[in-house]
């Protein structure tokens, strides 16, 4: 089944007093999102295993269901495969090889996160005209540039995986209202046009939006803790989640409570079994 995972960096955040004891997300306009809550499998999960430093590049890897105990690779090492160095030989026991391997894109303007996408064998893809090209040398534009892509992408692959990073900067930078600027305008200009092409696709067809970590833009800090994500599937059940957002997400059925466990129901198909020997899958 196709695939488009939204990774947004820094989205998730802690009560403001200014804002009411609501967090930025919980005080921005989402229509998209929330429709998606709505219409989806939302809930709350845990991207960065115990013991581990709460990054961007450890959070990426658990989504994509990396094995943490392989080791970490550096971030040097990340950035230098994203912008097309090879990698050393001893770096090759990183690679992720999750089921969609050598099936999918990535697209992101982080070399990072763009390395690790190639570490899961995706492939780095740019926009180009009126094309897409695979290429380690352009940016990928705009929110809309990206939403753009991600559609015209998922038309040739099964898997493509977006990574923004727009909240992550506005709440280092402690920006409170520039976080919540920018949660709309991610809202308006990649969810909206991506969503729409989901729900009207003839093909079942799986759109999945989750946040990396918490960011707070109180501290500009990151923080260990649980965020929201959602699954939507075009041919499914709504199930009724009222937002999208760190508080009504918990609300939702979405069962993912350890690292790497929204890729494995997702791609895989293997649902966890809980300690009452329940399976709890999506």
């Amino acid at each position: 089944m196709k695939t488009i995972f939204i990774i947004i960096g820094g989205m998730a955040d802690v009560a403001h007093a200014g804002l009411g004891g609501a967090t930025p997300l919980m005080a921005a306009s989402t229509p998209s999102l929330d429709a998606l809550a709505k219409c989806g499998c939302c809930g709350l999960i845990q991207n960065i295993p115990d013991g581990f430093p709460v990054t961007t590049e450890n959070a990426v890897l658990s989504l994509l269901g990396y094995d943490f105990e392989r080791g970490l690779p550096s971030t040097q090492t990340l950035r230098a495969f994203g912008t097309g160095a090879p990698l050393l030989q001893s770096d090759l026991r990183y690679f992720v090889m999750p089921k969609f391997s050598g099936h999918g894109v990535v697209v992101s303007d982080n070399e990072a996160v763009r390395g690790i996408g190639m570490m899961a064998m995706l492939r780095p893809l740019y926009p180009m005209g009126e094309s897409v090209d695979i290429s380690d040398s352009h940016p990928c534009g705009s929110l809309h540039d990206k939403a753009l892509l991600a559609i015209k992408a998922i038309e040739i692959f099964d898997f493509v995986m977006v990574y923004i990073s727009e909240t992550d900067f506005a709440s280092r930078q402690r920006d409170v209202d520039g976080k919540i600027d920018a949660i709309e305008r991610i809202d308006r200009e990649l969810i909206t046009p991506v969503a729409d092409y989901v729900w009207n696709a003839k093909l079942q067809m799986n759109l999945v939006v989750a946040c990396d970590h918490i960011t707070s833009s109180l501290t500009g800090k990151c923080e260990r803790g649980d965020v929201p994500a959602v699954v939507y599937f075009n041919d499914d059940l709504p199930y009724d989640t009222k937002a999208f957002d760190e508080v009504t997400a918990a609300e939702g059925p979405l069962s993912a409570p350890l690292p790497g466990d929204l890729m494995r129901l997702l791609v895989s198909f293997e649902p966890f079994i809980e300690e009452e020997g329940k399976n709890a899958g999506l």
